[in-house]
């Protein structure tokens, strides 16, 4: 029998105990300012936990995919979309895992990754996923979250980590400890072939 993995098991618990004393997720400042200019289409919701995010794009329209390692978070997120009368495409898979396979979702108009570092090797593929002149969002924690409440350093931005880091990428928006909240959020779109 294989052991789940320990991101597996840490994340199904907080989902279990959120079920135990549930409320309504909302979605990050960040994308509600900016969800008008994502591609709309297919999107793509990234670590999406309990599903905050993919309500959200519901809500505005988008054809929601959702990935999250957690299949009990999955799991309510599916409940919170079918209660809302939604329906979304969910994948359980470790993001953490160099073997992680996304190629199979297909394509998509946009991607949005909310509190959430992707490691280094996920980035050539999250580009792959994106049709061309998609749209990628990220908002996730960065090093004043860590100096606030200790949360881990590994998992938060360093200021301007991603201002020029990607070839396939052209950087549309950024801001820096949005409200105050300790989060960065980076607004990208895929370059076209001809723009290399």
């Amino acid at each position: 029998m294989n052991e789940l993995p320990k991101a597996q098991v840490k994340w199904d618990k907080r989902y279990q105990d959120k079920a135990a004393a549930p409320k309504s997720p909302s979605a990050p400042q960040y994308l509600q300012r900016n969800w008008k200019s994502l591609r709309s289409g297919r999107a793509l919701d990234l670590a999406a936990g309990d599903g905050a995010v993919s309500l959200y794009l519901a809500d505005k329209g988008f054809d929601v995919s959702a990935v999250d390692i957690s299949t009990v978070g999955l799991s309510l997120l599916n409940e919170n979309m079918k209660q809302q009368g939604y329906e979304v495409s969910t994948s359980a898979m470790d993001l953490e895992c160099a073997e992680a396979d996304l190629s199979s979702l297909g394509l998509f108009d946009s991607i949005v990754i909310s509190r959430y570092k992707p490691i280094d090797l996920l980035w050539p593929k999250l580009i792959d996923l994106l049709k061309p002149e998609g749209t990628l969002l990220i908002t996730t924690f960065n090093l004043m979250h860590h100096q606030r409440t200790g949360f881990s350093q590994r998992f938060c931005l360093q200021p301007n980590e991603y201002i020029d880091r990607f070839n396939g990428l052209s950087l549309l928006s950024y801001e820096a400890d949005i409200d105050a909240s300790g989060e960065d959020g980076y607004l990208f779109a895929k370059k076209s072939a001809e723009s290399g």
